[in-house]
């Protein structure tokens, strides 16, 4: 299970309450290893993630274009890898809820703990920035 200390802060209170609900939905898909779970608990939790992962990712894509973001093109990039990767997974593991969910649990922790530790860091560094230079 992973802590949610490895969240930063975007300094955007939308982008960091999805970054907690995010945290949330990886609990609950960790937890899913643990216990026996019905197809449709697991379909709904999966929508659940596919929604918040997409509103996430186009309010981040707002932000980065509201600040100018120099980087945003790649970060969109590594944005649809994670959607396609978890596409990928819900398909071609469709027929082990076991399986599934384990593999769900480690692109979504990789994303929590990777991508918003890593690459949401730079935007958030680069925002800073923004703020510091204009204050100058």
């Amino acid at each position: 299970m992973i802590s949610n200390e490895k969240i930063i802060s975007m300094h955007n209170e939308i982008l960091d309450s999805q970054h907690e609900e995010l945290f949330g939905i990886s609990i609950n898909l960790s937890l899913m290893n643990y216990r026996h779970i019905n197809p449709k608990e697991l379909k709904n939790v999966l929508r659940e993630l596919l929604v918040m992962l997409n509103r996430h990712f186009l309010d981040e894509e707002d932000f980065m274009r509201e600040i100018n973001y120099p980087y945003i093109n790649e970060h969109v990039k590594i944005h649809r890898s994670i959607i396609l990767e978890i596409e990928e997974i819900v398909i071609s593991e469709a027929g082990s809820i076991k399986i599934l969910t384990e593999k769900l649990d480690r692109v979504v922790r990789d994303f929590i703990i990777n991508h918003t530790s890593k690459e949401d860091s730079k935007i958030a560094r680069y925002y800073e920035q923004q703020i510091k230079a204009k204050l100058i």
